[in-house]
């Protein structure tokens, strides 16, 4: 892949800073977006656009012409669904306005979507929710997203993909969606204050089926979906390729951190944590941990939203895998291997 210039707009967040490494890895340039600056080498070239403002975005969005891939993977949360659909509307609108026009190599626009595209985040939906599924209504941004990038293809030689993950998982410090950050700082709180790692969401969530994405094996699939011929124009569900219920992977779960796993207890993880700022800096003096903020770290908010959905959630992934991405990954693993990541990062103890 040397050659290959890849523009990344979301790159502070978890997807979009391992998709960077990834590419970098491969020899790839790479730009990135984002208005904080991302914990990346020096090897990344950063832009710090607000994306929100027209304006900021066409006057920084320079010195990408040789771009040969872009991918979208930015995001922002709104107080309500109407406010999170506009929000992202318009960031992903500002963002091709200002850079298509200014790429003269383009070869491909990938955009990262997820299972609200089918109505995850709404209440119970079809599953395992297939590719050419109908979009939810009210419809989510995806929506509106797709069609400004079928707006920017009419008449061009560059192709579109989009990937669609469920609830994905890895590292990155303040990562607006991360299921990984919340439980191993939950476990760690739990297990300093003696208790057992409780459930924290409800019982229908806990027996309910759901699955992960592990953002390496998603930031693999998203590689191959732009650059693999047979991928253009598509879009692809994308998973670790299995499914569970948290009243078997639980036990599991509290193993991982050498504990006892506690019944269902039902709470809010964002109310419980507020008063916990002072034990979590005591828990990093006392083990010698980097210094991340309790409330940066870990999206209590987000899990607390998971942890109440009480309905399955599951993907079929076979379209991806006749297309020609056939790679899958245990979840227990993934997160055995996830917290491990921590621990050597010093994350946790």
């Amino acid at each position: 892949m040397i050659g290959k210039f890849a523009l990344i707009a979301g790159v502070g967040g978890m997807c979009g800073s391992n998709m960077a490494q990834l590419l970098h890895g491969k020899g790839w340039k790479v730009i990135g977006i984002s208005r904080g600056a991302p914990e990346l080498g020096s090897w990344l070239r950063h832009i710090p656009a607000d994306l929100l403002e027209a304006a900021d975005a066409k006057a920084k969005l320079t010195g990408i012409e040789d771009v040969t891939h872009v991918f979208y993977t930015a995001l922002l949360n709104g107080r309500t669904l109407d406010e999170e659909n506009e929000l992202n509307t318009r960031l992903c609108a500002n963002f091709l306005d200002a850079a298509l026009p200014r790429i003269r190599k383009l070869e491909h626009v990938h955009v990262l979507e997820g299972v609200k595209q089918y109505g995850y985040h709404l209440g119970p939906y079809r599953t395992p929710a297939r590719e050419d599924d109908p979009a939810c209504v009210p419809a989510y941004f995806y929506e509106a997203q797709h069609a400004h990038v079928l707006k920017r293809q009419a008449g061009q030689a560059w192709t579109w993909s989009t990937t669609r993950p469920g609830a994905v998982c890895g590292y990155a410090n303040g990562a607006r969606i991360n299921l990984m950050t919340v439980i191993a700082a939950y476990a760690t709180i739990m297990k300093a204050l003696g208790e057992p790692l409780y459930f924290p969401g409800t019982q229908a969530t806990y027996d309910a089926l759901t699955f992960t994405s592990d953002v390496g094996l998603l930031n693999r699939a998203m590689l191959w979906a732009s650059t693999d011929p047979r991928a253009a124009n598509q879009a692809f569900n994308i998973g670790n390729g299995d499914a569970f219920r948290w009243n078997f992977m639980w036990e599991r779960v509290a193993d991982m951190f050498g504990m006892k796993p506690g019944p269902v207890k039902t709470m809010k993880l964002a109310e419980v944590m507020k008063d916990k700022a002072g034990l979590w800096a005591e828990l990093q003096k006392r083990h010698g941990l980097v210094a991340t903020d309790l409330f940066r770290l870990a999206p209590w908010t987000y899990a607390d939203t998971v942890f109440s959905r009480h309905w399955d959630n599951a993907i079929s992934t076979v379209k991806a895998n006749r297309f020609g991405f056939t790679e899958m990954m245990d979840s227990e693993e993934m997160m055995r291997r996830i917290f491990s990541e921590f621990r050597s990062r010093k994350v946790i103890p």
